[in-house]
């Protein structure tokens, strides 16, 4: 399945491979700034609607850094804004002087497989949000979230044994839990498991 993938680069050009690739690969590339236009402003500042965040559900977000740099380069700014949106972020380029360390979901040599990388963050268990999920459980219970085209998909595990007023009551407080957490899902689909 084709996905919504955000490209940003450090400098010009930087993302070029990378955006063949995925082009290549059935993917649909979307860009915060024309080709060739100053990094300020985005599509987003001239006209919200054409924000890639706004206009499309974006799976992953992808940035193309050319050269190690400390600090986010003005190419890079919808990097900021995907985070926020709780995007998974994969960095291709030098893991050296990183200001994204902590942040994404992926970091690859700036010439290795973007495409794999991609697909490979876009359906990874997103850890904050486990996390978040999994706290408003009870102990002995977990929960795993991916996000699958804007929608969190949650799978509980653990929850077998109680009543299903008790069971409501739980997966309740965990969805309002995650809400908080990322309000820009799309929506919060649940699956109760059972040990196998």
């Amino acid at each position: 399945m084709p996905l919504n993938v955000m490209v940003l680069e450090s400098e010009r050009g930087a993302a070029d491979q990378a955006v063949l690739d995925l082009t290549e690969a059935g993917h649909i590339v979307l860009r915060c700034h024309e080709l060739g236009a100053p990094a300020f402003p985005c599509r987003g500042v001239e006209d919200q609607s054409s924000c890639p965040l706004r206009s499309h559900t974006v799976d992953v977000a992808v940035t193309v850094r050319s050269r190690p740099r400390s600090q986010p380069a003005p190419q890079e700014d919808g990097v900021r804004c995907a985070l926020m949106q709780h995007v998974p972020l994969v960095v291709a380029g030098s893991a050296v002087l990183d200001p994204y360390e902590g942040y994404e979901a992926r970091v690859l040599d700036r010439d290795g497989d973007v495409v794999g990388a991609c697909e490979e963050a876009a359906a990874a268990e997103l850890p904050h949000h486990s996390r978040v999920a999994s706290d408003a459980l009870p102990t002995g219970s977990r929960a795993s979230v991916t996000r699958r085209h804007g929608r969190l998909l949650v799978s509980v595990s653990g929850l077998e044994g109680r009543s299903p007023r008790r069971r409501e009551a739980t997966v309740v407080r965990m969805l309002a839990k995650l809400r908080e957490f990322d309000s820009t899902a799309r929506g919060i689909d649940i699956v109760l498991t059972s040990p196998s």
